[in-house]
């Protein structure tokens, strides 16, 4: 929802506005009584009709007014911000490399930095701040506060609204598993399994399974404290809901030879399988690997969850084709699933996001929405299917589309949007 603005910022908008709209008049009339002026000073009337001390006074009051719209044109402009060293596009996909994190620097100096091999997309930025969508992976935020910033994160079903100033959120997609740690302020969380509003504030950590209906609120430090470690003394710990998986090398066994290397016991050789690799968060490499083995094969062996972690893995990893392979057999093979739904819905993404078919992926988040209306993927399915209607040109769909966005999510993060359809 659009933040409420005060009596004195609401008369300072429409000044500045009807001072843009007329700036071109406005400059020649100062210019032409200013000629006038200096006329009538020389002729020497002006003297007895206007005194100087009242022409000042108008003098002053008319710089007054000029310099309160312009302050008020200014505050009233958009926030700027790049995405690592390129100037940054509103509703434009970003992603990280794979090695390093990517920053998003605004104008008013917040920092939202995508974690390496996240993938995001800034939907809306107004002079308060702005709304972002986490797809997958890790995102930190510093953000600089104040009374009037409007913040906001969306991860998968959930929001994130900033009423604090540093956090980190992490969405897991493919498990449907979804964390915030503050460090600073606080944050209020909506959407599914926590319902209306709930604060996390600094040094707490919620957790929430989305697929389990459960949620967890903890004290960081003892979460932290409380989490097995897998790795040797001194070196940095696995992030929870980290899309990268460690193996772990097995112990020698009691009759092992000292000093025999570790790499030559089975176990160890053993290359993790597809399988193994898309259950710990891997999409990508589980991608791969079920490439070179035959992604057909693996296809046909898979289950329904399998399936939609296969094709989210060949979506990430801009093979289109396969991605559209895996989800549509998910849809012929099991027609009584419960995930068909969340197939449609990836298979939109890859319909709007890569292969640029927006009537094919309005057609998707249609059907996304209409065989699991009550779903955790609902909201996003119909912010994304006004989208696709307006680049289809549909302008009457895209305003029906609008309208029951509307309806039924008037705060969503595709409300402004919505509202400017409907204009």
């Amino acid at each position: 929802m659009e933040p409420t603005l005060t009596p004195l910022e609401s008369l300072g908008r429409r000044t500045a506005q009807a001072l843009d709209e007329h700036a071109a008049a406005r400059q020649l009339a100062v210019e032409r009584a200013g000629r006038g002026y200096l006329a009538a000073v020389l002729q020497g009337p002006v003297r007895s009709r206007f005194p100087l001390r009242t022409l000042a006074l108008a003098a002053m009051l008319g710089a007054v007014l000029l310099g309160l719209g312009a302050f008020v044109h200014v505050r009233s402009r958009p926030l700027a911000f790049t995405a690592g060293e390129q100037p940054g596009v509103v509703e434009t996909w970003v992603a990280a490399p794979e090695e390093r994190a990517l920053p998003l620097r605004f104008s008013d100096g917040t920092l939202l930095r995508l974690e390496p091999a996240s993938r995001a997309r800034v939907v809306a930025v107004d002079a308060r701040g702005a709304t972002l969508t986490l797809e997958s992976g890790s995102l930190h935020a510093d953000v600089v506060h104040s009374a009037q910033s409007h913040w906001r994160v969306i991860a998968g079903p959930l929001t994130v609204r900033v009423t604090g100033t540093r956090f980190d959120v992490r969405w897991k997609a493919s498990a449907e598993e979804f964390s915030i740690s503050v460090t600073e302020g606080s944050v209020a969380i909506s959407g599914a399994v926590v319902g209306s509003e709930r604060p996390v504030r600094s040094g707490e950590t919620l957790r929430v399974f989305v697929s389990e209906r459960r949620l967890e609120l903890a004290n960081t430090a003892q979460l932290t404290a409380s989490e097995p470690r897998s790795q040797p003394a001194g070196s940095p710990p696995t992030p929870a809901l980290s899309e990268t998986a460690v193996e772990a090398s097995p112990s020698p066994s009691p009759g092992a030879r000292p000093g025999a290397s570790a790499a030559a016991t089975p176990s160890a050789a053993r290359a993790p399988g597809w399988r193994e690799l898309a259950r710990n968060g891997s999409l990508r490499d589980a991608f791969a690997v079920a490439e070179a083995e035959g992604f057909d094969a693996a296809c046909q062996s898979a289950s329904p969850a399998e399936l939609l972690q296969l094709g989210d893995g060949a979506r990430l990893s801009g093979k289109p084709a396969r991605a559209k392979q895996a989800l549509t057999r998910l849809r012929t093979a099991f027609p009584g699933d419960s995930r068909r739904a969340a197939a449609a819905f990836a298979l939109g993404k890859v319909a709007f996001d890569q292969t640029r078919s927006y009537s094919e992926a309005a057609e998707w988040f249609a059907t996304s929405m209409r065989e699991q209306p009550g779903g955790s993927l609902v909201r996003e399915a119909a912010g994304r299917l006004m989208e696709a209607r307006r680049r289809a040109g549909d302008g009457a769909g895209a305003r029906s589309a609008a309208e029951s966005y509307l309806a039924r999510y008037p705060g969503g993060p595709h409300a402004e949007l919505a509202r400017s359809l409907l204009r």
